[in-house]
């Protein structure tokens, strides 16, 4: 297994291909922690806004039961709050925090759509690569995918190959589940495997042949 981070300088054809598809594989698992973080964002918020407003922690200095009760519907139904000061700060911040929310929520979105889509040409153009593999791996397609995808953060996927650096996957997908960087960069490189490998046609036994790529990135 080499040690190196990146191919050698001057490489082109197939593993460069693979290197720029992990690359892609890793902006896209960020950009799904974004949209994550945004949609909880919106639904914090919203929560927020719902407990300050229904324990009274807001007051709108209107007594809205008393005025229903009352029987005048249209009186009720055009009242206007009157928001103290502290109030209005408070509700100009949850729509800030809203609009913020949604613009990077959509923008997410827009991101990964478009990453997917790079990353199908680019898987495209591996697959397409008339040159013979320099180190094939076969390894059952059902297997890997279903590991890369569920389990490729800890390495599963390369278990599938019978790979040693799965070990240290492993490792780092462990680690990640409290330093995320190590944890983003397995789940990013086994998403892009698995995702290659849903495009590559298996033989009547079900396998694949794989690239053998020994760099990290």
């Amino acid at each position: 297994m080499s040690n190196s981070f990146f191919l050698p300088k001057g490489t082109e054809g197939r593993k460069k291909n693979i290197m720029i598809l992990h690359i892609q594989g890793l902006i896209l698992i960020v950009v799904l922690i974004m949209a994550l973080m945004s949609s909880l964002g919106i639904l914090g918020r919203t929560i927020l806004t719902e407990i300050v407003f229904r324990t009274g922690l807001i007051d709108t200095g209107i007594d809205l039961m008393s005025v229903m009760q009352s029987g005048n519907f249209f009186d009720a139904a055009t009242l206007t709050p009157q928001y103290s000061p502290s109030a209005k700060l408070f509700l100009t911040g949850m729509k800030i925090w809203g609009v913020v929310g949604y613009i990077t929520a959509f923008a997410a979105l827009g991101a990964v759509i478009f990453l997917v889509i790079q990353m199908k040409k680019r898987i495209a153009m591996i697959v397409e690569d008339p040159y013979q593999m320099e180190n094939p791996i076969r390894v059952k397609k059902s297997a890997f995918v279903w590991l890369g995808f569920l389990l490729g953060a800890y390495g599963g996927h390369l278990f599938a190959l019978k790979k040693k650096k799965a070990w240290i996957y492993l490792g780092l997908g462990i680690v990640g589940m409290w330093i995320p960087v190590f944890f983003l960069y397995t789940s990013g490189i086994s998403f892009a495997d698995a995702f290659l490998a849903c495009f590559i046609e298996k033989d009547a036994n079900g396998y694949i042949e794989m690239e053998d790529y020994p760099y990290w990135l």
